[in-house]
């Protein structure tokens, strides 16, 4: 099991405390290993309450209220001390107009601005295919051209384009998030920069709630879980909505991520009705921000497996009212 938390020393000796080395929280943990649990404490506006400590939760692990062991308080917006790495997901509807999309070309390049030096980010354009229109890099000029050029890749895909593409067929979205998961591991695991180190994980879609409502979601959140991936649904508007937008929304309630309506000024998945969106140039600039501050604002403690039983179950309470506790994964390994 790969050791992803050297990175966390540094946060430690700032904190005057000291912090246990444990494994990465994907995949299955070793013998002895532990692994770290990632958790969000919301405001009513879906936005991270800051300045909390382990004792104003109740953890219980098979059951029984248990220390939360290895806490790590969140940090604030204008930390960058941790690498992100990230996918933009953008919708092949039709519906999502080609203006509009590269209106947020700049939005798109810009967004290193807010990220650690050694952040990656990549876009897809996803029909039955999800096709990379920028892969995983730190290329300002790279993201640029994908927004930009959204379009003109949107008819290749139409007309059969089979280039940096995968099929997902009627999976559409939902089966591209899992192949991104996927890509964004092996990704890490071969940049000397970024493994063995703790790393952020993410995935902004940008769609008009585009999902399949057959579409099994339970692999999908099982594998953000155990990556300690979270997704940021970005509501794109049409002329009429319903209660369907929820199921979209839901994304990043089972995800711990927080979704938004496209360039709106606040965040949330409880905004029916929902809020204007604006899609003029570097509308989705607010979006980065609700996504990056959301991201900062993660707790996060260890879990060793209980010896002898298959799965550890955990669940997490905050003590008080008022803090709403987004936690994915709630059974190790």
């Amino acid at each position: 099991m790969r050791n992803r938390w050297l990175g966390l020393l540094l946060i430690a000796i700032a904190a005057g405390c000291t912090v246990r080395l444990v494994s990465g929280i994907d995949g299955d943990p070793a013998a002895g290993e532990s692994v770290r649990i990632y958790f969000s404490a919301l405001n009513k506006e879906e936005k991270p309450v800051l300045g909390l400590t382990s004792a104003d939760f109740e953890l219980r692990i098979d059951g029984k209220i248990a220390p939360m062991s290895g806490f790590l308080p969140a940090l604030p917006y204008t930390d960058r001390s941790i690498p992100l790495v990230a996918w933009i997901l953008i919708d092949f509807n039709p519906n999502l107009k080609e203006s509009a999309i590269r209106n947020q070309s700049e939005a798109a390049a810009s967004a290193f601005n807010l990220l650690h030096p050694d952040s990656r980010l990549g876009v897809k354009v996803v029909s039955d295919r999800s096709e990379t229109l920028a892969p995983l890099a730190l290329d300002p000029a790279a993201m640029r051209e994908a927004l930009a050029r959204f379009g003109e890749r949107r008819t290749e895909l139409r007309l059969g384009s089979q280039r940096d593409s995968v099929v997902v067929g009627d999976g559409g979205i939902a089966r591209a998030l899992e192949y991104a998961l996927d890509e964004m591991e092996s990704f890490i695991a071969s940049q000397a920069s970024l493994r063995d180190r703790q790393v952020r994980r993410a995935i902004m879609i940008l769609s008009d709630g585009n999902l399949n409502p057959s579409y099994n979601l339970k692999t999908l959140y099982a594998k953000a879980a155990r990556n300690g991936a979270f997704l940021y649904p970005v509501y794109y508007p049409r002329d009429r909505y319903g209660a369907w937008v929820m199921d979209y929304f839901k994304l990043a309630e089972k995800s711990a991520g927080v979704a938004s309506v496209f360039g709106a000024l606040r965040p949330g998945s409880e905004i029916l009705p929902l809020p204007r969106a604006e899609l003029g140039p570097n509308a989705l600039n607010a979006n980065f921000i609700h996504m990056v501050r959301d991201l900062n604002g993660k707790y996060s403690f260890e879990v060793s497996p209980s010896p002898g039983r298959r799965e550890t179950k955990l669940k997490l309470k905050y003590k008080a009212k008022g803090v709403k506790i987004r936690l994915p994964r709630t059974i190790v390994p």
